[in-house]
């Protein structure tokens, strides 16, 4: 009976102490997940920022394109507005006469018609295209990740007022006016342009082009289905064939946009420098 007492407290006393080491101050928790940790991003913003220098001011055109006309072309429209207003009236009654009450109907009614005309100059300028909120936002990331490599970006409308504030006549050459806006407000001109593609995680394939203003040269100009990078090892979930490893989140407009961006920036931070 007292052998089997004393073996009775040895155990305790062992499971004692090895509680009491797991639970020391500064131990970690044996049932919590290692935190797992995504690789950071390299960014190309040190680099672009040192390569363009004081020339960084883009001119971007978002799934639009420079125009190809030089000159503006203009017509003369004539327009004819008619438009027609009647009113019609119609009485029924019933009227007594010497050989009895007599049913009586009267109709009537009366028209005007009213014609203008109006004449003006109709011209074909630059197209401006307009964008979803979903496409503007992700305009904006895209532009918010390339400031950060130095990139000034410059508003087509606004240069294009500024570079014709002095222009006279009904007839201008808008053409030759978003050119001077061009070539007084921006270094290189950026048009992002993008296809339906089912086989790339954003559903979309982009295109970049990116031109020197002072020459035309082309110094970008490529294909890429920004697809997001994979954010690390993902964790285990309970399936119906026991644990597996959790599906990757799809990506979103803003992971799209910052993966073109960066794209971006690593190839401008490549390119050579615009004579």
């Amino acid at each position: 009976m007292r052998l089997a007492m004393t073996c009775a407290v040895s155990v305790a006393l062992m499971f004692t102490a090895d509680a009491a080491a797991q639970m020391r101050a500064g131990q970690p928790q044996v049932l919590a997940p290692t935190p797992r940790s995504a690789p950071q991003a390299v960014t190309p913003w040190s680099v672009l920022r040192g390569k363009l220098g004081t020339r960084n001011r883009v001119m971007l055109l978002w799934d639009a394109e420079l125009d190809s006309e030089v000159n503006t072309r203009y017509r003369e429209v004539e327009t004819l507005d008619r438009r027609v207003q009647g009113a019609a009236a119609q009485v029924d009654g019933v009227v007594d006469s010497a050989s009895g009450p007599v049913g009586v109907a009267v109709a009537g009614g009366s028209a005007q018609l009213q014609q203008r005309s109006e004449k003006f100059v109709e011209g074909d300028a630059p197209s401006r295209t307009s964008l979803s909120a979903g496409e503007r936002a992700m305009q904006s990331e895209f532009m918010a990740q390339l400031r950060q490599g130095g990139v000034r970006f410059i508003d087509r409308t606004l240069a294009t007022r500024l570079a014709g504030k002095s222009v006279q006549g009904d007839r201008p050459n808008v053409h030759a006016i978003e050119t001077q806006a061009l070539i007084g407000h921006a270094d290189y001109l950026m048009e992002v342009s993008s296809v339906a593609d089912a086989q790339v995680q954003s559903g979309r394939r982009y295109h970049v082009s990116l031109r020197s203003v002072a020459n035309g040269e082309i110094l970008l100009d490529f294909d890429t289905a920004a697809d997001v990078d994979d954010a690390g090892v993902l964790p285990y979930v309970a399936g119906a064939g026991g644990f597996e490893r959790a599906a990757p989140p799809a990506p979103t407009s803003a992971d799209t946009a910052r993966v073109l961006a960066r794209e971006t920036g690593r190839r401008m931070a490549d390119m050579p420098v615009a004579r």
